[in-house]
């Protein structure tokens, strides 16, 4: 019984390690690197599953509304999604830019990927930088 545990230990370790393990995830909006302001709760960082087929997942679909001043973190489902790869979509209100172009982070067709890891997750995400 004197080994129960520490192969116990070892077990969780290795079974968090594969995969498995949920993820808390939060994290910023910025622009060039600078903070960036939203209109209040104007806008919501979405986390689609991506499957093994490379695509995202439409059905396992994970929601944190961006605060006033960029900062995001999921609280919905407890606040935690099972570990993995993520398609990251932001959505805002529709508005031109300054340069006429649509938001390239939007909807299922965003480049956005990011791996996320069992326990805490900070991502910073730059608006000006739409490969990721």
């Amino acid at each position: 019984m004197r080994h129960a545990l520490p192969v116990a230990a070892v077990v969780a370790v290795l079974a968090a390690g594969c995969g498995g393990g949920m993820a808390k995830v939060k994290g910023k909006l910025v622009e060039n690197g600078q903070p960036k302001a939203f209109a209040s709760f104007s806008a919501s960082v979405q986390f689609a599953r991506v499957g093994e087929d490379g695509k995202p997942d439409p059905t396992k679909m994970y929601s944190a509304i961006v605060n006033p001043d960029g900062t995001f973190e999921l609280v919905a489902s407890g606040g935690e999604l099972p570990a993995g790869t993520y398609q990251v979509a932001i959505e805002m209100p529709v508005k031109a830019s300054a340069k006429g172009t649509a938001n390239p982070f939007s909807g299922p067709n965003s480049p956005l990927r990011r791996e996320l890891k069992p326990g805490s997750n900070d991502l910073t995400i730059d608006l000006a930088k739409p490969e990721g």
